[in-house]
């Protein structure tokens, strides 16, 4: 069944109508009609799955019939501090974080940020999350944050058990050294596309961040957010099958 996201809560034996652009996705793109069932995910843990009761020119009215648990949604407790970089980029960063599964996500600004657009427009970065969560099958979509300031991204390390940051300057940290519990508050912190300045690095050093390499080959920074979460997730036990 094809799934949709609503921006609303949702309860069973209830009728509701979907607008905007769902509702082109429903008439126009997937020309469901009138009987079709569909999941609908608004946010909490849930999959509610409902039938398509009238499509009109506006709106598509459907009934919610029953829900599950969604048995999708990320364990793991990861936050990525993300450097602003290119719209497009963080576009692509903010799909694919959704996809596998980090929880939070908190743009930056820092002192070699290269992008233009401040992307005050962090709700458009929300709603990339909540239609990526369609194609994952979760039901919680990543939360994205307000953009903050460096400082007080330094502030927020003590937050966290473990804060690792990519620094392409690191020579004698990787990876493969690094004990992380599955049950740890673990965030990554990754560069703009001009990286940290020496005075950035000193400062998440001083306040608790490990500095690590991600090997010989320079990565962009939307391939290093990206490889970097992989390697968390994976090493947080959500990519176990059971």
């Amino acid at each position: 069944m094809k799934r949709f996201f609503v921006d609303e809560k949702l309860e069973v034996n209830e009728k509701i109508k979907i607008e905007g652009i769902e509702h082109n996705h429903i008439k126009n793109v997937m020309r469901m009609k009138v009987g079709d069932e569909i999941i609908l995910v608004c946010g909490d843990e849930f999959d509610y799955y409902a039938t398509i009761v009238s499509i009109s020119k506006g709106d598509t009215e459907v009934f919610v019939h029953s829900k599950l648990d969604n048995e999708n949604n990320p364990k793991a407790n990861l936050t990525v501090f993300q450097a602003l970089v290119k719209s497009d980029n963080m576009s692509l960063i903010v799909q694919k974080l959704t996809e596998l599964g980090v929880k939070t996500f908190v743009p930056f600004e820092s002192e070699f940020i290269t992008s233009k657009d401040k992307l005050g427009k962090v709700h458009k970065l929300q709603e990339i999350s909540n239609q990526s969560i369609k194609q994952c099958k979760r039901s919680i979509p990543m939360k994205v944050e307000d953009i903050i300031s460096f400082s007080k991204l330094v502030e927020k390390v003590s937050e966290y058990d473990i804060v690792l940051f990519a620094n392409e300057t690191e020579k004698s940290l990787d990876l493969s050294s690094l004990d992380i519990q599955k049950d740890s508050n673990t965030a990554i912190i990754i560069g703009s596309e001009g990286g940290f300045s020496c005075s950035e690095v000193e400062k998440l050093i001083s306040a608790g961040a490990k500095s690590i390499s991600l090997g010989k080959r320079i990565l962009r920074a939307e391939t290093a957010s990206i490889a970097l979460s992989s390697v968390i997730i994976c090493k947080l036990g959500e990519w176990d099958c059971e």
